[in-house]
């Protein structure tokens, strides 16, 4: 009976892990990164990327500030191995703080493009004038959270997810294997 429960725990558990981690290797992401970290409301800054699409029934990269409904900072297309380079100026009435940048794609029929969008975040401190002087303190918050986008979620029920899986496969393991050695260790009768 031990058996059949450690079976079930081992199946149990291998098939979630199974399925993420197929759903994960499946696609190419998207990136993004800036030409700065930090920089001040006003200050022209280049946002970089790769792996978006270049094919005609795309639309063109739209960079957003903070939601993927956000201000539009920058559109541009991709080159023809799917790399973006586009410079623009933050908005000169943002706050200090940090922000994120959606970098976003979509298909003809406005549903986002597999794999987008490329995300990054950046520290608006200071003013215009300051833009030369970066933020030197010793303890910065972190930059908002990503689950504040609609297509985000928080990384918290993934990893008890996995956790519990891993948990459920050590145990199946242990029950398994016991019976295993409990069988072997019996004395042969003669």
């Amino acid at each position: 009976m031990k058996r059949k429960v450690g079976i079930g725990l081992i199946i149990g558990a291998a098939l979630p892990l199974l399925a993420t981690s197929i759903a994960w290797s499946c696609g190419v992401l998207a990136t993004a990164s800036t030409s700065t970290k930090v920089a001040a409301p006003g200050q022209a800054i280049t946002v970089t990327g790769k792996n978006y699409s270049t094919s005609a029934t795309a639309s063109a990269v739209t960079v957003r500030l903070g939601k993927r409904s956000g201000d539009v900072l920058a559109t541009t297309a991709p080159n023809s191995g799917g790399a973006i380079s586009t410079t623009f100026n933050l908005p000169s009435s943002l706050s200090p703080g940090w922000y994120v940048l959606q970098v976003l794609q979509f298909n003809a029929n406005g549903t986002p493009k597999s794999g987008t969008p490329g995300r990054t975040s950046i520290r608006v401190q200071g003013s215009a004038a300051a833009a030369a002087t970066p933020w030197t303190g010793n303890t910065p918050s972190g930059p908002a959270s990503f689950a504040s986008d609609t297509g985000g979620g928080s990384l918290l029920p993934m990893l008890a997810a996995i956790s519990l899986s891993l948990i459920m496969l050590a145990g199946g393991w242990a029950l398994v294997s016991r019976k295993g050695r409990l069988v072997s260790s019996a004395p042969l009768a003669t």
